[in-house]
Parts: C-alpha cells; structure tokens; sequence
C-alpha cells in the first residue's frame, strides 16, 4: 500500500547512520530541511513468514557526509 503524506508537513534537518555488522556506526550523513514524501507500507499475509520492508522517500535541500 502506498501512501502520500497529506498535510501539513514540518521541515527538519535529520542525521541518517548506516550500522556496520557489529551494530557500530560505520558513515552518517546530515541531510538538510528534509521533509517525507511517500510513506509505503508492505502488504501483510497472515499466512507466510516473510519479513515487512517499510519506506519512506524524503526530499530535501541538501545532504552532506560527516562521517
């Protein structure tokens, strides 16, 4: 299911951290006045043992690596 954010929407400077195998910050990003664009759900089957991926798109004015 896929849903787009409705509303008004709060801008926000946010910090993304890729985790290495030992759960060890391994680069962050600061991604700047980021705001959600479409928010997906996955479809749940009550019947199967699969693993629920969720996304969010986020547009933003700029993003630079700080670590």
């Amino acid at each position: 299911m896929n849903t787009g954010v409705n509303g008004a929407v709060e801008r926000k400077t946010i910090t993304i951290t890729l985790l290495d195998e030992e759960e060890s910050p391994a680069a962050s990003w600061q991604v700047i006045n980021a705001w959600p664009m479409k928010y997906t759900l996955p479809d749940f089957n009550a019947t199967a043992s699969e693993i629920a991926i969720e996304t969010v798109e986020i547009a933003h004015e700029g993003m630079t690596r700080i670590s």
